[in-house]
């Protein structure tokens, strides 16, 4: 099975990685190239429409909603070229009504497109602890059953098309709580003068612990804020969809509001490039001031 990545960005470059460690062709488009994936015996393209003329399967994980519209319908776009029968499987996390307008025209070209948003980082895809939200016709994903076994490791049957997005949002909505809440627990412990590892080790494995307690508490008190593992403004792009989501539903979110304002303020204050952990400097710094980084 054939399979085009288009997309090479963070996410992008170790889901091609683990495609080609399980044995698939691949043929990418970048516009900066990926010299690494050359050298793994990836084929580049030029164009978008190239890479699907080439494949069984497409794939692609972009930023934002232009970018996916461009590469499918633009002039140079895969719907210029796509084969009957293509399988497009669409990672980007946009607006669901929206991809859903491509997934129409790509079943208009003979072919169907997946709704499937990643929850994860590169070091997570490229250690396949990373969980993608599958939805879609069901013969299409079992068609591309094994190019979705080896993209990052577990993936979750979510629903019809779309419910991946909305799968990814309600995931996403507990990353910026429970990341906020974590950074405040942290400060209120070091302004009560608590021990940092007094307080990390005895709410580890208790009620008041998580998952986000375990994995952001080292990386809050390790002040290890580039590279980052997630940038805050990529998180920040997501919760917007998020409140957008919300008002659609008439869902009132007091909680996560106030988390997306202390991302908000974070990005304001110049801090987008930071891993969320620097959320921690957010809550105990006054307004402006940029996180150390070590």
């Amino acid at each position: 099975m054939r399979v085009g990545i288009i997309g090479l960005r963070r996410m992008g470059r170790p889901i091609a990685r683990n495609l080609t460690a399980r044995g698939f062709d691949i043929t990418w488009f970048s516009r900066a190239g990926d010299a690494g994936l050359e050298a793994s015996g990836g084929l580049s393209a030029r164009s978008p429409a190239e890479v699907a003329a080439r494949v069984d399967v497409l794939l692609s994980i972009l930023p934002d909603a232009h970018a996916v519209e461009n590469i499918v319908r633009g002039p140079a776009g895969t719907l210029t070229a796509v084969p009957p029968d293509t399988i497009h499987i669409e990672m980007s996390t946009i607006d669901a009504r929206r991809k859903a307008h491509l997934r129409d025209a790509m079943r208009a070209a003979g072919g169907d497109m997946l709704d499937c948003p990643i929850l994860g980082s590169p070091a997570t895809v490229a250690n396949r602890q990373a969980v993608m939200y599958v939805s879609g016709d069901p013969a299409g994903i079992e068609a591309v059953r094994a190019v979705l076994d080896a993209i990052s490791g577990r993936w979750v049957y979510a629903g019809a098309f779309g419910a991946g997005t909305s799968l990814k949002y309600v995931a996403e909505l507990l990353v910026a709580v429970h990341t906020v809440a974590v950074a405040e627990a942290l400060v209120l412990g070091a302004r009560l003068g608590l021990d940092a590892d007094v307080v990390q080790n005895a709410l580890d494995d208790s009620v008041a612990g998580s998952a986000s307690w375990k994995q952001l508490g080292p990386r809050m008190r390790s002040r290890k804020w580039l590279p980052a593992q997630a940038p805050i403004a990529v998180l920040q792009a997501v919760l917007d969809q998020i409140a957008d989501a919300s008002r659609n539903a008439d869902v009132d979110t007091p909680v996560f509001a106030a988390a997306r304002s202390v991302f908000a303020k974070a990005v304001a204050d110049g801090w987008g490039e930071m891993d969320i952990a620097a959320i921690c400097d957010q809550v105990a710094a006054p307004r402006g001031t940029r996180p150390g980084a070590q």
